[in-house]
């Protein structure tokens, strides 16, 4: 068990947190280019120097709430296994939903920011990987087994994954289509549809078409 914190660490953490709800308050207003040092420690009320006792930069702090969003839209698209790996899935990307769209500003910014900063384009592929790798383990698990035809893994878990993430992004933040028209748990079902039968379909794949 670690020890309690002391007072001063206590504190530390408190003004962290502040600084990282100031930040996230400030990048889904102003965007992710906008969003400077100062305005972040203006709507927490520190002080500037404050700042950099936790973080380096923007991107620092940005980055931070990029992990901790996609820490929580990991657990909770850790379905409990049911026996039905239909239900099991669907759980999954219902939970990962979920988190994507109470965090839709931050999913804007981070669109917008990637395409400003090759340091947050690499740490999103970094924060990322963990959920690409784990649909390749479970796919590359249910090939050995025999439960599915012969797939290329990887290339399907970053297709998969691909489909969800970006799906998500036009649905829940762009609003196509228009969220307010169907539920969650009616787009997680028709996502799952797609995914299942993309995976447990028995048709093998052909080869690539000759264009001769």
């Amino acid at each position: 068990m670690a020890p309690p914190l002391t007072k001063r660490q206590q504190q530390a953490a408190a003004t962290a947190e502040q600084l990282l709800a100031a930040a996230r308050e400030v990048f889904v207003t102003r965007g992710y280019v906008a969003t400077t040092v100062g305005a972040i420690t203006e709507a927490a009320n520190t002080a500037h120097g404050t700042f950099y006792l936790y973080f380096r930069n923007k991107e620092d702090v940005f980055g931070r709430l990029i992990k901790d969003v996609a820490a929580e839209m990991y657990r909770e698209a850790q379905a409990p296994w049911t026996g039905d790996p239909f239900e099991a899935l669907e759980l999954a990307i219902r939970g990962y939903l979920g988190v994507f769209a109470a965090h839709g500003g931050v999913w804007r910014c981070l669109m917008e920011g990637l395409h400003q900063s090759p340091v947050l384009e690499a740490m999103w592929l970094d924060v990322r990987r963990p959920f690409i790798d784990r649909i390749d383990h479970n796919l590359a698990s249910l090939v050995a087994a025999g439960s599915v035809r012969e797939l290329d893994t990887t290339v399907a878990a970053h297709a998969l994954g691909s489909m969800v993430e970006w799906f998500a992004f036009t649905h829940l933040v762009l609003g196509m289509p228009p969220a307010e028209r169907r539920s969650l748990d009616e787009v997680a079902h028709s996502l799952t549809d797609l995914w299942f039968n993309a995976v447990y379909g028995r048709v093998d794949a052909k080869g690539p078409r000759s264009t001769s």
